[in-house]
């Protein structure tokens, strides 16, 4: 769109807040955000025919002192605001449920806030020149940076989420490179790839990176990127931020520069803040000179705006470039000024056009009355059944399967089966159940994997295995002269380890039952033991306060941790997520043991095996605690993992508590009371119910609020952060194939080993002329190709016709880049609907019922159709 200052007219003035506006954005469908020095939020929606109408359940008087900054997330489901009081808040856009309180380091004011564009992290910086790097998905501060010695006051990211920049007071500018600032091993180098002084005389008040990005024609791997700066020298500069990237698992630094290479002159006084428009054509500025001024890529001001009768304070500008927003200080004004940049725009004009929905929609809801989603479900942790007495010993431990049915080992000598109905959650006991066989106390209890046998263990020495579909004992494993105390399967159920009181772990093939090996070196009885998910490694745990890890081929020791609890350990479990603790090493497996024992604590061990060729290298393993979970009175029994993805945790100690934690976050989430000592606990499959089990002989059973399991899921599909296509190994490069429907294309790929580099610097001719592929394979994967790297340069055409209904997200009403289609039977842009999640919302954006799932599958034949409408609008005169 074309900027002609003659066509700009102011459109509204709104009026509401009591004090200086201080901050201002937009959403995608208008939606306008404002924040004052009064102490609230504002939150106003475009109504045709009334222009900016504030909502009813606005202003949002959350904060205590004066709110400094808001901004919409990229997808618009939510928004961030941040205050002098040392708090920054993420908020439910549509519903203003506040979802999450972040404070600052010290509570020091917070000056800026910003999203990362990929909707993974938060930035938080002010007073104390901390930066602070907040998880959004698992809603954790992740690391705290003190480089800047003054207020750090502006904070931007360029496009592809890969740079992230801090400028402060004292005039300096520093780059991080992102995949550095999300890595949370402990002693994870974190510097800045670039920096500079003096940017501006008397410190820096705004920066901002123009969307677009440019690569260099000789070198794919060199990416120029624009920035533009302001502050207290009334001047506006432009400087080029120059990116040399190599591959990350190829133990690679990028190479990053900053260079001066512009000033724009015009304003009289400080310039407040700067805002480049989507497609990066301009720069809209603003001024204690009370003006807003538009300027293009050559520095020449479009221009001049005057309306404002006192200093400006913000600006900002609606996707699509129509509008434009400041706001102002003083006690004359106060005011939220509305540019029309388009000189073509009523109050009656209708800005959102409407949504068509398609045919099996029925029910004609307003889409404004269905996006207002103020979530009503309980997000407590129900009892649904206290079981009295099911036994006549102590529940010492208990297991489901993925078909709901729940075993319990007690101190009786028996194993009992109840399932779970899913219509009420009764419990009711099988008709097989109980199985006896054990002369003594069963001390474990554990299904195979794929849910056919059941493993018991007792004090009698003895290890029973039964068939878990109808109760009948299929082999008694050689009895043992000591108890057994733990006995569990390997993830794809091929072994079986035991072991207990003797100090020593057997091995058995789960087929024939035949021993395999005995690991030996504890001093004292072995607790617990558990596999990683992926069968590579054995944990066991000893009254000895040690732990021990094991190749699970050869059985050889991997490490020793001494003292890992003071009074020994009582339990551990493995997480079932194979990438649990974030970092910037490409070439490193990270497993996440948890451990619990008898001074209280619950710890989460962060386990890193390099990679040599593809292949784990057990001969420099690093073991060191990444969490310390504190909250409980007494010794910790049981610990164990939400299954899949492994978000929460859950403990039982003799305070007759259990606990469920956040795993990232550190947090004890909730706590549930028991009558007496709480002995044992397990998740359902689904992560929906909680079995716990007490020494009285009780069996307690919790229903998991529906938020809890949702965000469990969604973890898994939400990457923490993006990872840059260069950084791509083949097996990225195999799943993306897979996603855009090209599974077979995928052996060629994986003999030629192409990798992101490959994508980057070749061709798509010579890409595939490599793989020798047929003519239509040629053609399919070329536009893929073609497609992904417009995608890496934030290349996100528009067309210049009228665009298809079908083609745009109902979410942000903008173009679909990933279309993906979910339960409810519609279609979104993938990021704007993982962003929908992360916001709390478990409900279809259209239709307001609950979804089933939250999975997704890629809309092809749609993501093809707009591609193809795109490139035909490209090759339009």
């Amino acid at each position: 769109m074309s900027i002609t200052g003659n066509d700009i007219k102011i459109l509204q003035s709104i009026a509401g807040h009591r004090s200086d506006v201080t901050t201002c954005d937009f959403t995608s469908d208008y939606t306008l955000v404002t924040g004052s020095s009064d102490k609230t939020i504002r939150i106003w929606d475009w109504v045709p025919g009334s222009g900016y109408v504030q909502r009813s359940d606005s202003p949002l008087k959350a904060h205590k002192y004066q709110v400094t900054c808001v901004r919409i997330s990229p997808q618009g489901a939510m928004f961030a605001s941040a205050s002098v009081d040392g708090t920054a808040i993420l908020w439910n856009l549509h519903s203003a449920v506040r979802l999450y309180t972040m404070v600052q380091v010290n509570g020091d004011a917070i000056r800026v806030c910003r999203f990362a564009p990929d909707s993974s992290i938060l930035v938080t910086a002010g007073d104390n020149g901390a930066v602070c790097i907040w998880d959004l998905v698992h809603r954790s501060l992740i690391r705290t940076i003190f480089e800047h010695e003054g207020t750090t006051t502006s904070l931007a990211f360029t496009s592809d989420s890969q740079y992230l920049i801090s400028a402060c007071s004292l005039e300096v500018l520093r780059v991080w490179y992102v995949q550095d600032l999300v890595d949370t091993t402990a002693d994870a180098a974190c510097n800045p790839v670039a920096k500079c002084e003096n940017a501006h005389d008397l410190g820096i008040s705004c920066v901002d990176v123009n969307k677009t990005i440019s690569v260099d024609e000789s070198d794919p791997l060199i990416k120029y990127y624009t920035m533009a700066t302001s502050g207290n020298s009334n001047e506006i500069k432009i400087w080029t931020i120059t990116s040399k990237s190599t591959p990350k698992h190829k133990s690679g630094v990028n190479e990053v520069s900053v260079d001066y290479c512009d000033t724009y002159d015009g304003h009289n006084s400080s310039v407040t803040c700067i805002r480049y428009n989507t497609s990066g054509t301009f720069l809209v500025s603003c001024s204690l000179d009370k003006l807003v001024k538009i300027w293009d890529r050559e520095g020449n001001c479009l221009a001049s705006l005057e309306g404002h009768s006192r200093y400006v304070n913000c600006v900002a500008i609606s996707k699509d470039s129509l509008l434009a927003a400041s706001g102002s200080t003083g006690s004359n004004d106060k005011l939220i000024l509305v540019w029309d940049l388009s000189g073509n725009l009523t109050t009656d004009s209708e800005l959102v056009k409407p949504l068509h929905l398609s045919q099996n929609y029925i029910g004609g809801i307003p889409e404004l009355q269905l996006m207002t989603n103020a979530e009503s479900n309980d997000n407590e942790v129900k009892l649904l059944e206290k079981i009295d007495d099911i036994s006549d010993g102590a529940i010492n431990c208990c297991s489901f399967n993925n078909n709901g049915v729940l075993a319990t080992a007690s101190g009786d000598k028996l194993v009992r089966l109840f399932k779970v109905v899913e219509e009420n959650n009764n419990v009711e006991e099988v008709c097989w159940s109980p199985l006896e066989g054990h002369t003594y106390p069963v001390n474990y209890v554990e299904f195979s994997r794929d849910g056919t046998k059941l493993a018991s263990c007792s004090l009698d020495g003895c290890t029973n295995i039964w068939n878990a579909e109808n109760g009948e004992k299929l082999v008694t494993l050689p009895e043992n002269s000591l108890g057994i105390k733990v006995c569990r399967f390997s993830p794809n159920g091929e072994l079986l380890i035991t072991a207990g009181d003797d100090e020593k772990a057997t091995i058995w093939h789960s087929s024939n039952f035949e021993e395999i090996t005995t690991l030996e070196g504890h001093l004292d009885a072995v607790t617990s033991t558990s596999f990683t998910p992926d069968g590579q490694i054995i944990a066991t745990t000893s009254m000895n306060a040690d732990f021990r890890l094991w190749k699970a081929d050869t059985y050889e020791t991997i490490s020793v941790k001494e003292d890992a609890h003071d009074y020994g350990i009582q339990s551990c479990d493995f997480s079932q997520n194979l990438d649990p603790v974030p970092n910037n090493i490409i070439d490193v497996q990270s497993y996440l043991l948890g451990t619990c024992g008898n001074d209280g604590f619950v710890k989460l061990w962060s386990i890193s095996v390099p990679k040599k060729n593809d292949e784990l290298d057990f001969d420099d393993v690093e073991v060191k605690v990444w969490r310390s979970l504190q909250g409980h009175g007494g010794n910790v029994i049981c610990v164990r993992f939400s299954p899949n993805v492994s978000e929460i945790i859950c403990s039982t100690a003799t305070d007759r508590q259990a606990r469920i934690w956040s795993v990232y976050s550190a947090e004890c989430l909730y706590v549930l009371d028991h009558d007496s000592i709480v002995t044992a606990c397990a998740f359902s499959s689904d992560c929906s119910l909680l079995a716990t089990g007490c020494i009285d002989k009780t069996l307690w059973l919790w229903k998991l609020p529906q938020q809890l399991v949702f965000r469990t899921i969604v973890a898994n599909k939400i990457k923490c952060r993006t990872k840059a296509l260069i950084d791509w190994t083949t097996t990225d490069v195999v799943k993306w194939l897979k996603n855009m429907g090209l599974e077979d294309v995928i052996v060629n790929v994986q003999n030629a080993s192409l990798d992101g580099q490959k994508l980057l610097t070749l061709s798509e001719e010579q890409i595939c002329c490599g793989l020798d592929l047929s003519d239509d394979q040629s053609e399919r994967l070329s536009k893929e190709i073609r497609w992904l790297k417009q995608d890496e340069l934030q290349i996100h055409r528009t067309g210049s016709s009228e665009i298809p209904h079908e083609f745009l997200c109902p979410i942000t009403h903008e173009i679909m880049r990933e279309p993906v289609t979910c339960s409810d039977g519609f279609t979104y842009e993938k990021n704007a609907i993982c962003e929908w999640f992360m916001s709390g919302k478990y409900t279809s954006p259209l239709t307001n019922e609950i979804l089933v799932n939250t999975g997704y599958t890629y809309n092809q034949e749609l993501r093809n159709a707009i591609h193809s409408f795109l490139d035909n609008e490209d090759q339009t005169p």
